[in-house]
């Protein structure tokens, strides 16, 4: 099944997608961030500044799925054995749960992605005797 062997690279797609609508909706806060010079910008004084906490981890978990997609694309790859299953429940569980709290969200796409790597992965090729 060529899409599951694509399922890292969907994911990295969808945490490029996420950081870009980080970026573009989030400017105000990060150029306010750079504007200060970035050191301790988002608790300064003692007072946390929540839109700058948001940010800060929105783009973090952007950068994570990035990353888990690397290490999914790599696995299929180089080890060339089926993902754990649990990695697919796993996603498919958090797209549940964040498309239920927040339903106008991309968090549907983590439905079929996990859904692709919990059921998806190939059937084993028969064992071959030897004769």
């Amino acid at each position: 099944m060529k899409l599951y062997r694509n399922s890292g690279w969907l994911l990295i797609a969808i945490g490029v997608i996420h950081n870009s609508i980080g970026v573009v909706t989030g400017w105000p806060i990060l150029s306010g961030i750079a504007a200060e010079g970035g050191w301790n910008t988002i608790q300064a004084g003692g007072e946390m500044h929540f839109d700058r906490s948001a940010i800060l981890w929105f783009l973090l978990v952007g950068c994570f799925w990035m990353l888990l997609g690397y290490l999914m694309h790599c696995w299929l790859s180089i080890v060339q054995t089926p993902l754990p299953a649990a990695i697919g429940w796993g996603l498919f569980a958090a797209g549940v749960i964040v498309a239920f709290l927040l339903p106008v969200s991309g968090a549907w796409l983590f439905l079929p992605l996990g859904l692709l790597v919990a059921l998806g992965a190939p059937e084993p090729a028969p064992a071959r005797g030897v004769a």
